[in-house]
């Protein structure tokens, strides 16, 4: 179980850290007013053209560190309202503050969220976020009690910074959905690829939580990849990613990715997607997705599955896959 950081000065550093993780890919700094209209305040945020979100923070000493965030590059004298917050107490544990850090028994540190979001719209708050969001869960030591939160990445990680920037995506999904009447009904020329559906809707296992910090960037460079195929691509609550055959209205492949390769790990996946493509129309072709330095070890285990398997390395901060080309998928 995580266990929330409490310590005044490791948060002060740790916030530092938060901050740094992003500098790397700050393409300029923009004047705007940041709020709403009456309001507001004038403000210089940092965009990003690679993660797609703008960044602001500022520390209220004895406070707390503000860090606000939006989607989309703004004008310049624009007035913007914000996507999200992670924000973090000045020490101590406050739980009305939506973001902490937290540890691991091996000493690794991540963002969570407690779900605390906000808006101004009916509908959008905690209860929204504990319903709705998919991602990474954990149980949480915190205090005297244990909470369920969004573990938002991995902080020492060369890749926190498109972790964290999915999560703030994920978030203005939610916030824009909530606003909208539920469908009853979808076909298939209305399916899309949605990146808050991607991740769980459970704690995860400690020892699980720094992988399933990449799985979701995994799953959203995949689902990028084979749109650049010109593939019509989508998702839902079962299946977190699949291409859909238009010329049969229906399911062609069904993919589930694994970023920690253990055995157990990899045998749900197998075990999940024999069952989705049993059930399914058209009897879909499974792909499973494992990271290229562990394809070997189970090579001859799950080749008796029939199960096309392709791999993915990380360069840099992004998912490159190989094995895509020769797996039939048009």
């Amino acid at each position: 179980m995580l266990k929330v950081i409490a310590d005044q000065k490791a948060i002060h550093r740790y916030a530092g850290q938060f901050n740094k993780k992003f500098i790397s890919f700050v393409d300029e700094g923009i004047k705007v007013k940041l709020g709403h209209q009456g309001a507001s305040f004038p403000a210089k945020i940092l965009w990003s053209k690679k993660l797609g979100i703008w960044k602001f923070s500022k520390t209220v000493k004895d406070v707390r560190y503000w860090n606000a965030f939006g989607i989309g590059k703004p004008g310049a004298s624009s007035v913007l309202s914000i996507a999200s917050e992670i924000n973090f107490p000045w020490s101590q544990i406050d739980r009305k503050t939506g973001g902490a850090f937290a540890e691991d028994h091996w000493g690794n540190v991540f963002v969570i969220h407690r779900g605390k979001i906000g808006g101004g719209k009916k509908g959008v708050g905690k209860s929204l976020f504990a319903q709705n969001y998919r991602g990474v869960w954990s149980l949480m030591e915190d205090g005297d009690c244990v909470s369920e939160v969004a573990v938002i990445g991995n902080l020492k990680s060369d890749r926190f910074a498109p972790q964290a920037a999915q999560f703030v995506k994920k978030i203005e999904i939610m916030k824009l959905s909530a606003a909208e009447s539920a469908q009853t009904e979808m076909d298939f020329s209305e399916i899309s690829f949605r990146e808050d559906l991607i991740g769980s809707e459970t704690p995860l296992p400690e020892d699980e939580i720094m992988s399933a910090c990449d799985h979701d960037l995994v799953v959203s460079e995949l689902a990028s990849e084979l749109q650049r195929h010109k593939l019509k691509i989508g998702n839902d609550a079962e299946s977190e990613l699949f291409v859909v055959d238009t010329s049969e209205n229906g399911i062609s492949h069904i993919f589930e990715i694994v970023t920690d390769a253990k055995e157990k790990s990899i045998m749900a996946a197998v075990g999940r997607l024999l069952l989705q493509t049993s059930a399914a129309a058209l009897n879909p072709s499974p792909v499973l997705v494992l990271p290229e330095d562990k394809m070997s070890h189970y090579e001859a285990e799950l080749r008796k599955t029939n199960i096309p398997v392709i791999g993915f390395h990380w360069q840099e901060e992004k998912a490159v896959f190989s094995g895509l080309a020769k797996i039939r998928l048009a």
